[in-house]
């Protein structure tokens, strides 16, 4: 699905934020074909749903009398240190840093443009398709029409939060995950809006 604007931004230079957010609509709304449609549970009393994943299907929790958190946790972690790696030891991460931050001085250099635009599209692609596997498949265990309250857009939040370093970003998410859990137990304890939450996230 990510190589969809980044062949767009190769072919035709379009602005890959705007189609990245373009797109999101599209995956929703396909999404909520299929959960209420071809994929929605006949047991689920016409809730558009699926079925609950099977044991298989299931990342397990870390502790489970201690929280929510599952191995999805885990794979971030180690998803950061290797991004961590590529972007600060390795050539591959001194092109995409060049080419990020002068894409002319990149093609002098040799560095090929859009080879490296399809690179970090799918490698983007790919760590947005393992952080929506660790919430579906560890904290919901089924697909919904709604999966995420916002985390794409919190996650812009993060980056620049911890100054684009993948270590740092790690700082930025558990202080911004914090601000959610914090914002739903005052909900329920207090009765005040999670809108108060957010208004620390901004």
């Amino acid at each position: 699905y990510a190589a969809i604007p980044a062949l767009l931004k190769t072919r035709f230079s379009t602005n890959e934020i705007l189609t990245s957010l373009m797109l999101v609509y599209v995956a929703q709304l396909f999404l909520d074909w299929l959960v209420r449609g071809p994929w929605r549970d006949p047991q689920g009393h016409g809730f558009p749903q699926t079925i609950q994943f099977g044991d298989s299907a299931i990342l397990p929790e870390l502790m489970p009398d201690a929280g929510r958190a599952n191995w999805g946790f885990v794979f971030a972690l180690v998803a950061a240190v290797l991004i961590w790696l590529l972007m600060g030891r390795m050539l591959k991460g001194f092109e995409v840093r060049v080419l990020g931050s002068s894409p002319r001085a990149g093609r002098f250099a040799g560095f090929g443009f859009n080879r490296m635009v399809f690179f970090t599209f799918l490698l983007s692609g790919a760590l947005a398709g393992l952080a929506g596997i660790s919430e579906v498949s560890g904290a919901i265990n089924q697909l919904q029409p709604v999966i995420s309250p916002g985390y794409g857009f919190t996650a812009i939040i993060v980056a620049f939060l911890g100054r684009l370093n993948p270590l740092g970003i790690i700082a930025a998410g558990l202080v911004l995950a914090l601000t959610y859990l914090g914002g739903e137990a005052v909900q329920s304890a207090l009765g005040i809006s999670d809108k108060v939450a957010r208004v620390f996230q901004g």
